[in-house]
C-alpha cells in the first residue's frame, strides 16, 4: 500500500522545488504581469479555481487519455524516474497554451510544475496532490509577483 502523499518525502520535496522555483525566477527572469489581480474574484481564480479545473482537465482528463492510449496499444509508457510519457506530453500541452496569458519564458517555465503535476497523479493515482501543489505553487507566483 502507497503511504499517503501528504507523509511521503517527495511530496515535501515538490513544496521545497517550488520556493526554490520562485526565487529562481524571482532573481532571474523578468516578469511583466499579464494576469489582474486586483480582485477578490481575481485572486481566488488565479489561486483556487484555475488550478482545480486545469488540474481536472489536463492530468484527469488529458493525461489519463493520453496514459490509456499507449497502454491499450502496447506502447512503452514510462520516459524516466517515474516520468510518463503521458505527463510530458501533457507538460508540454499545458505549457503551450500558457503561452496565451505569459510571456514565453514564463510559459516555458510551467512544464517543471507541471511534471510535478503529473508525476502525482500518476503515483497516487488521484488528483489530490496535484491540486493542491499546483495551488500551492499559483499562490506562491501571487505572493511572489
Amino acid at each position: 500500500m502507497t503511504r499517503p502523499y501528504w507523509k511521503a518525502i517527495d511530496f515535501w520535496i515538490a513544496i521545497v522545488v517550488a520556493i526554490a522555483f520562485w526565487l529562481t525566477f524571482t532573481l532571474f527572469i523578468p516578469y511583466e504581469q499579464t494576469v489582474s489581480t486586483d480582485t477578490a474574484l481575481q485572486l481566488l481564480l488565479l489561486i483556487l479555481v484555475f488550478p482545480i479545473l486545469e488540474e481536472i482537465v489536463f492530468r484527469g482528463l488529458i493525461q489519463e487519455s493520453i496514459q490509456k492510449l499507449l497502454s491499450h496499444n502496447n506502447i512503452k509508457t514510462m520516459l524516466f524516474w517515474r516520468i510518463s510519457y503521458a505527463n510530458l506530453l501533457t507538460s508540454l500541452l499545458f505549457s503551450a497554451l500558457h503561452l496565451w496569458s505569459q510571456p514565453v519564458l514564463w510559459a516555458l517555465g510551467v512544464i517543471l510544475p507541471s511534471l510535478i503535476f503529473g508525476y502525482f497523479k500518476d503515483r497516487y493515482q488521484s488528483l489530490k496532490p496535484s491540486i493542491l501543489l499546483h495551488i500551492f505553487y499559483n499562490s506562491g507566483f501571487y505572493w511572489f509577483f
